[in-house]
């Protein structure tokens, strides 16, 4: 097998060995961020969780996954908090 061929077998692997590292960071981080999910809930809401989530730019599938709900419940809150403003 010339150099040219090694070279890229050894990068496959790198490149695999780098994205396991990321899915593993990646993972990590979701747990992180699940935890202080729950630290910050206290007395709150869903419905005022996922207006905080959604003014610190979280899409709606998002806000759904880590609360442990539906995306059509966040739109509804979404929405009704829209409605609500419109109001005032």
């Amino acid at each position: 097998m010339s150099k040219k061929g090694s070279k890229a077998i050894g990068r496959r692997g790198g490149e695999s060995d780098e994205l396991a590292a990321l899915k593993k960071m990646a993972r990590l981080l979701e747990i992180l961020t699940r935890l202080n999910l729950q630290t910050m809930k206290g007395d709150r809401t869903q419905a005022q969780m996922v207006l905080m989530l959604d003014e610190v730019g979280c899409g709606p599938s998002e806000i759904a996954d880590l609360l442990g709900t539906t995306v059509n419940t966040v739109n509804v809150t979404l929405s009704n908090a829209k409605k609500r403003k419109r109001k005032k």
